[in-house]
């Protein structure tokens, strides 16, 4: 009879052990505090020699602070896409490389030169938040599917969106389109000194691939936009070109103005394809 009860006890243990390892982790309720993360989106090109430095900057900063979240957006090169002309036209982007810190103005424009990031990204951190975003993302066969949530911690009034990005790290290739052309090729003080010009089997980190929501986002009613609201959506992406252990997706909270350097980004977050994050 002991033998049999022991018996009966181990396969409870091995039951509850196997049905904790499935159980999935579960959101909590909207905080009234989110940590403020900054999202930089940098045009590029693998044909700009220039646009080296200003990958290595994004990189810079994203490990010198965890909530600083990048995004190459690729311009006449194999990874463009369409949400890259509709980036640059929008924000009337002109030089490589450039980029949009949140999408704030400075001097009338949006995009800047590579040297004013650092001071607009700090800027943008000491922000006290309004809203956050909690995220999981699950992948079956080629499909990944992405739910997005979007908090707010006191009433807004206005245009407010949601856009989420799937983003890649280390594509590489082949040719023109992806060899990183590099005009630091021999300037010895530089991080890319002999690495050739251009550079090839060059690591395009955190490249656009795809948009899952609209191109300017998808419309917040104003029913959520008040003190413990939730905005819930799921988004899906067909991955079957990309390297799925190098995906991350990417979603953001948005103000859009009557005017592109009325639009801004209050806040963003980042989660693997397969992943899970909580509000934060």
């Amino acid at each position: 009879m002991k033998k049999y009860i022991e018996i009966i006890l181990i396969g409870l243990i091995v039951f509850v052990g196997c049905e904790d390892k499935d159980t999935e982790p579960e959101f909590s309720e909207v905080p009234s505090i989110f940590t403020k993360k900054v999202l930089i989106e940098e045009f590029t090109g693998s044909w700009c020699g220039y646009c080296p430095v200003g990958a290595l900057i994004v990189e810079d900063l994203m490990t010198e602070n965890e909530n600083i979240i990048g995004v190459g957006v690729h311009v006449d090169d194999a990874m463009e896409i369409e949400q890259s002309n509709f980036l640059e036209t929008t924000y009337q982007n002109s030089s490589y490389p450039s980029g949009m810190v949140d999408r704030t103005p400075y001097d009338g424009a949006v995009s800047l030169n590579a040297g004013y990031w650092s001071y607009f990204v700090n800027n943008q951190l000491l922000i006290t938040s309004t809203c956050g975003l909690a995220m999981r993302s699950k992948v079956s066969g080629n499909t990944a599917t992405v739910e997005v949530h979007a908090g707010f911690n006191t009433e807004l009034d206005g245009d407010y969106r949601v856009t989420v990005y799937l983003i890649e790290d280390e594509v590489t290739g082949s040719g023109y389109g992806y060899d990183q052309a590099n005009y630091y090729d021999s300037e010895s003080e530089s991080p890319f000194y002999g690495l050739g010009n251009p550079i090839v089997g060059y690591e395009h980190n955190n490249t656009l691939r795809a948009v899952l929501s609209e191109s300017l986002g998808d419309p917040l009613d104003d029913s959520v936009l008040i003190a413990g609201g939730e905005y819930v959506e799921v988004y899906t992406a067909d991955i079957s070109s990309f390297e799925k252990k190098n995906l991350h997706a990417v979603a953001f909270i948005h103000h859009v103005g009557s005017t592109f350097t009325e639009h801004e980004i209050l806040n963003v977050q980042k989660v693997s394809v397969t992943g899970f994050q909580d509000w934060d």
